[in-house]
């Protein structure tokens, strides 16, 4: 049976992995990846890879040579006297050993804002959107297949998606080039084109509590708030962030600054921490909700 599923066609709404990190940042069809993230950050990630895999192999010689000095200090220190000459080449050998085997840990994956050109740029929530496609491939969420050179269709493991989230691992989605797929630490890989089923998702950060407080049409405003109300359950904490929402865009406070709106609603008994991370559209337990929600449906 396994045999035959892998054999069978390409289940419909797969796509390929680009055109479904596309997709899911609600870009047309067709829209250049290069415009979504710049060649410059794209090359920038190779170069990283590439050096990053240089760096672990160089490591990884330093361990073997680590390892065969601590062994050879066991040998001196029991077959010489005296035995210090052969306890300080075995506790080097382990020094150097155990330091080549912490800096393995150490990611060298580019951060976000070494990429991008400042905070809130149209690059930076690109970044965080792919960051977000990524994570949900490895979980499973979103649908992952390899075609392989064959025809053969094969879904990926988990131990292969588990790539997705180590370091370089954005280079399976930007990069077509297999050759840099193998500079990601971890294995097994995938190495045949892949493709996904992104179900009609769309990336969080594309609507946070900033989106709300930006949509100048009152009509859509309203019908917003109520396609979230009538979604947000027993979430007590989103539909209080709503609530604020509501009542920073009331027609009293309609041109009036943020300051005095704050002023005017902490009387009202609205914290000011939870208003200016609404205001400025990064309160969590709001935009969290919003991963669970069909945004795709949203107005």
């Amino acid at each position: 049976m396994g045999h035959m599923q892998e054999q069978s066609p390409l289940r419909p709404g797969f796509v390929r992995i680009r055109d479904g990190f596309i997709a899911f940042l609600k870009q047309p069809p067709g829209t250049p990846l290069e415009t979504i993230i710049p060649q410059s950050a794209i090359d920038a990630m190779a170069t990283a890879a590439k050096n990053g895999s240089k760096r672990r192999r160089r490591l990884e010689v330093a361990r073997i040579a680590a390892a065969t000095a601590a062994v050879a200090g066991t040998i001196v220190a029991i077959a010489f006297t005296p035995m210090v000459i052969g306890v300080a080449i075995l506790l080097g050998g382990g020094v150097a050993f155990l330091w080549a085997h912490d800096q393995l840990k150490v990611r060298r994956e580019p951060e976000i804002d070494e990429l991008a050109t400042g905070p809130g740029t149209a690059l930076e929530h690109n970044l965080r959107a792919l960051d977000d496609f990524r994570h949900l491939i490895a979980c499973g969420d979103i649908a992952c297949e390899e075609r392989l050179p064959d025809g053969t269709i094969r879904p990926l493991p988990s131990s292969a998606r588990r790539a997705f989230l180590a370091d370089h691992g954005a280079l399976l989605v930007l990069s077509r080039e297999q050759s840099l797929w193998r500079c990601i630490p971890h294995r097994p890989l995938p190495m045949s084109q892949l493709w996904i089923k992104p179900d009609s998702r769309v990336a969080p950060t594309l609507v946070t509590s900033r989106t709300l407080l930006d949509t100048v049409d009152r009509d859509l405003f309203d019908r917003r708030i109520q396609w979230l109300l009538d979604r947000s359950g027993n979430a007590r904490a989103f539909r209080d962030a709503i609530a604020i929402i509501v009542a920073l865009r009331r027609p009293d406070l309609d041109g009036r600054p943020f300051e005095d709106k704050k002023a005017v609603l902490r009387e009202e008994g609205f914290s000011d921490s939870r208003m200016e991370k609404i205001h400025a559209g990064v309160y969590p337990p709001f935009n969290n909700f919003l991963r669970r929600l069909p945004m795709h449906e949203f107005p």
